[in-house]
């Protein structure tokens, strides 16, 4: 499972200026897969890793005017991944994807996942302004504090109604539970463990779903989030989705 982050801090912006000077300064390879423009870093560290084809599958499965929210993909080893223990990053309209990948889905699911911040970002009002994703987070959120207190959890410090993402919350559920077990727990609650961390994560682990796993079960677990991004896959003016969904 892929980790990421959404928000950019003063140290990964000033990785972003980095990364800038670099690439001004270095020859680096830089592909064009369809509409999508990535620039390498570093090399893939998998040999066996298929990176034509998985840009072809991303082209293949997400419409251009999701695409087109993104200026270029950045594929390398970034101080950020270290420091916060992620592998993928959406910043200013970019893709940071770490270069260190197991095979072609684990690449494909890391760029999926990081589009789904970038569709939020361009689409928040959206996606969030009716409180329907949100309520339905919080009501899992709620369920979850209830099943761990059955398992004999202690979590009382803890804040469930909290939206945001939050390092001790996910410390946790990560250090303390694990996720394998929470997998166990919340098998039919959320599309994975990650995105139980925050509403960002929550909505991004649908949006993978519904483009990588089965929409089916997205409709059946998460039945706003799979409405919210049907509409926005077609790309219907704001009118239509008001009259739909919205």
């Amino acid at each position: 499972m892929s980790t990421s982050a959404a928000i950019l801090s003063k140290k990964e912006k000033k990785l972003n200026k980095k990364t800038i000077d670099y690439i001004k300064n270095k020859k680096l390879v830089e592909q064009n897969f369809g509409s999508i423009d990535v620039i390498f870093k570093d090399q893939i560290d998998n040999v066996d890793v298929d990176v034509d084809e998985v840009f072809k599958k991303v082209n293949f499965l997400i419409p251009d005017h999701f695409l087109n929210l993104i200026d270029l993909v950045y594929i390398g080893e970034f101080e950020a991944f270290k420091e916060r223990d992620i592998n993928a990053l959406f910043a200013d309209d970019t893709l940071y994807i770490s270069n260190q990948q197991d095979n072609n889905e684990d690449l494909l699911d890391d760029i999926i996942h990081e589009l789904a911040h970038a569709v939020e970002n361009k689409y928040g009002e959206h996606i969030y302004g009716d409180g329907k994703i949100e309520g339905e987070f919080l009501l899992k959120r709620n369920k979850l504090k209830q099943i761990l207190t059955h398992q004999n959890f202690d979590v009382s410090e803890l804040n469930f109604l909290e939206t945001n993402y939050n390092k001790e919350f996910d410390s946790f559920m990560y250090e303390e539970i694990g996720y394998e077990t929470l997998q166990l727990l919340t098998v039919d609650l959320f599309i994975n463990p990650y995105s139980l961390t925050s509403l960002r994560e929550y909505f991004a682990s649908g949006f993978e779903e519904f483009y990588l796993g089965k929409k089916l079960y997205l409709k059946d677990i998460c039945p706003y989030i799979n409405r919210k991004v049907m509409v926005l896959h077609e790309g219907p003016t704001r009118e239509e989705e008001n009259e739909r969904y919205f």
